[in-house]
């Protein structure tokens, strides 16, 4: 699937044809080799967002190994700062073949730190059966805002409250979200680029500069959860809280920012989810009672009231409206 700036690639038995496909995919940001690792199978699931000068991916990848060489550095000139972030499976092996002694093997493994290098660097790397993240931006945007970059490519960038903010933002970029256009875009990179800088090092005043990118990345992740557990029957403010780590108040502050309330949005996004079951016809043996349960609501009566004033129709009216299901 190729949708604007996402891309997603999946296949149980890679070959030639496969990785190339793949590599057309990165080639606008970024050029390098893949091939079989030894003997194994070659498999992938690669999702991609592209923005300019930065990227977002995660991927699958089984039995692969991919070089970045002296000609790809030479062919694209990228000198980008890319993080790799494992997150399951086997550890994945790497070599880098401009650094010292001692600090040229590095293994990117469970619950230790994210590897962050220059693209500007040739590298090998291969693993079995693992699941990534790849984060990468442009250095020309972060080196002032770093406290200590050197520090970073020699020794990784560990396990943090920041780099787990800067995973779950990727990971969304790196979804199928829609194509994301102009100054969205714009803003996407922006925010991927501010919350990498908070999870390497940042200085006093980057800090302060990038604020409003972690709170918009927290409240973002935090509608996620809500919505992942709209028929949850302990959702409410206090759950939410202790879930994310904060005070309920610092929740309800994190909506007031955005001149939002937790209430109403839970409301609306319930509302929402009763409304897009009503309109599939594929769920016309579901009583409006079973939508109205499956959407979080434990009132019939409240669910009508709210569905009403929202819709100005009612669950009935919305469900008479909709298409006509497809045979089967």
């Amino acid at each position: 699937m190729t949708e604007g700036n996402f891309h997603r690639l999946s296949f149980t038995e890679a070959g030639p044809c496969e990785i190339a496909k793949l590599l057309e995919a990165l080639e606008p940001s970024i050029s390098f080799f893949m091939d079989r690792h030894e003997d194994e199978r070659m498999a992938f699931d690669f999702s991609l967002r592209i923005m300019p000068n930065a990227y977002a991916s995660f991927q699958t990848m089984s039995g692969m190994s991919n070089m970045r060489q002296k000609n790809h550095v030479a062919l694209d000139g990228n000198d980008d700062l890319c993080l790799l972030v494992h997150r399951g499976g086997h550890p994945i092996q790497m070599r880098l073949h401009d650094r010292r002694h001692g600090r040229d093997e590095v293994t990117v493994g469970p619950g230790g730190p994210a590897h962050l290098r220059g693209n500007d660097e040739r590298y090998s790397a291969w693993s079995l059966t693992s699941h990534s993240q790849v984060i990468c931006v442009s250095r020309a945007h972060i080196a002032a805002a770093v406290g200590d970059l050197d520090h970073a490519l020699d020794h990784g960038v560990p396990q943090s409250a920041a780099l787990d903010l800067l995973c779950g933002y990727a990971r969304t970029l790196a979804s199928d979200i829609g194509p994301l256009d102009g100054e969205v875009l714009l803003q996407a990179r922006k925010t991927l680029t501010d919350l990498f800088i908070l999870a390497v090092d940042p200085t006093r005043d980057a800090i302060e500069a990038t604020k409003d990118s972690a709170r918009a990345a927290r409240l973002a992740r935090i509608k996620d959860d809500i919505w992942a557990n709209l028929s949850h029957p302990d959702l409410s403010l206090e759950w939410i809280a202790a879930r994310h780590g904060f005070s309920p108040r610092a929740i309800r502050n994190l909506f007031y920012a955005s001149s939002a309330n937790f209430t109403d949005y839970v409301l609306a996004a319930r509302l929402e989810r009763a409304h897009e079951l009503l309109c599939d016809p594929r769920l016309n043996h579901h009583s409006i009672t079973a939508i109205a349960y499956q959407s979080g609501f434990g009132d019939l009566s409240w669910f009508n009231q709210a569905f009403r004033r929202r819709y100005k129709m009612t669950p009935s009216d919305v469900r008479r409206s909709r298409p006509v299901a497809p045979p089967t």
